[in-house]
């Protein structure tokens, strides 16, 4: 494998996306009842241009930050407060979460379940034992702007979490270009040898 450098891609037309952010938020805050009730669970991820595109080349475009970053975090928290509505008034259990990444903002999601699949993301991720002193006012995402709508909630710090097969050739070579800080530990699962690799913090409403 070669280790090449990812190239930054500059983006153009910062207030074109900005108001492509403000119409993700809003063609999304309602909650389709009868896909969830039929699915038991939906989500929503940030498919805005140009981060959700893939790129075929070695380059990517930054993570959003300053307004687009301040758009997206408000839409989060709007979205999941328009739904949060919708699923008391089904007066049914349910798991509702902002999946907010700490380093990977454009993937952060908002996840819902019901019914028998209320608690199928319980073990999605892993919760960090030694909790940031300041929480939330530690995230690289809190500021004077989105402090009004991060201040909404409680949060806990978790772990994004991937297993490497210790036997698989391919994943071994993987291995060898991840920062070492990232190798957690490792673990025998199913009776193969898997190295534990945390790919990003996660912040949960606790």
């Amino acid at each position: 494998m070669k280790n090449n450098a990812i190239k930054y891609r500059k983006i153009r037309g910062i207030n074109r996306r900005k108001r492509a952010i403000e119409r993700w938020g809003e063609a999304n805050k309602i909650l389709d009842v009868d896909l969830l009730n039929q699915d038991k669970r939906d989500y929503v991820e940030f498919l805005v241009q140009p981060w959700s595109r893939l790129s075929l080349i070695n380059s990517i475009y930054p993570e959003p930050t300053g307004d687009c970053e301040y758009l997206l975090i408000k839409n989060l928290q709007k979205i999941y407060q328009s739904w949060q509505d919708s699923l008391e008034a089904l007066q049914t259990p349910y798991y509702l979460q902002i999946w907010l990444r700490e380093n990977y903002v454009s993937r952060s999601q908002i996840v819902c379940a019901i019914d028998e699949m209320k608690d199928f993301y319980d073990d999605t991720f892993e919760a960090i034992d030694k909790q940031p002193k300041n929480g939330i006012q530690s995230s690289i995402h809190y500021n004077s702007n989105t402090a009004e709508y991060l201040d909404c909630f409680e949060w806990k710090l978790y772990r994004r979490l991937v297993h490497y097969d210790m036997a698989d050739e391919g994943d071994l070579e993987m291995l060898q270009y991840i920062d070492p800080i990232k190798l957690l530990r490792k673990e025998i699962i199913e009776g193969q040898e898997q190295q534990i690799v945390e790919i990003d913090k996660v912040w949960l409403i606790s």
